[in-house]
């Protein structure tokens, strides 16, 4: 089974900068809240849509594939083709394209970032990695047959998103208590 996601690198750091901010908005005094609202829970509030956001933008959505088929997961939907259906498969820049038989593509953007490959010969060389991939996948699919069953799993949210928010909500409560300090 193959499997191509987005970075990790860059959508976990981006969820560490939210649940930064959402720690910091209590104390920042952003809102006017009651006395009788905690940190915690304000930093709760803003944390829970901020990782779920970066949950569903960055880090659930993938390609995963088997000798059936690929399993296309977006941000709030998910599709499962079989080789079959797929006549090719092309990679531009940052987006593989995967050309059905029938006409029509599904499109599916991975990180591929400019600068980098510009500055990293290495890094420059993955270019048309994914592509290689999924071709070699897509000849295998058909050499199998209608046999295997694509897979059909969904990813689930990592623990690490959990511990965010609630690492959030400490920080906004310490925040208030550090600030509220004479």
């Amino acid at each position: 089974m193959g499997e191509i996601r987005r970075s990790a690198l860059i959508n976990y750091f981006a969820a560490v900068m939210c649940a930064l901010f959402a720690g910091g908005v209590p104390a920042a005094e952003l809102v006017v809240l009651p006395g009788w609202v905690p940190a915690w829970a304000v930093s709760l509030v803003v944390a829970l849509p901020l990782v779920e956001l970066m949950w569903r933008s960055g880090l659930r959505p993938r390609l995963v594939w088997n000798d059936g088929g690929v399993l296309v997961v977006r941000s709030l939907t998910a599709s499962v083709y079989r080789w079959s259906a797929i006549a090719r498969v092309e990679e531009e820049f940052n987006r593989l394209h995967l050309v059905f038989a029938g006409g029509g593509e599904e499109v599916w953007e991975f990180d591929q970032l400019w600068l980098w490959s510009k500055l990293s010969p290495s890094y420059a060389a993955r270019r048309g990695r994914n592509e290689a991939l999924l071709t070699a996948a897509l000849e295998r699919g058909r050499a199998v047959g209608e046999v295997v069953r694509p897979p059909e799993r969904l990813p689930r949210r990592p623990v690490a998103l959990y511990v965010l928010v609630v690492l959030a909500a400490v920080l906004g409560q310490v925040l208030v208590s550090v600030v509220d300090r004479p």
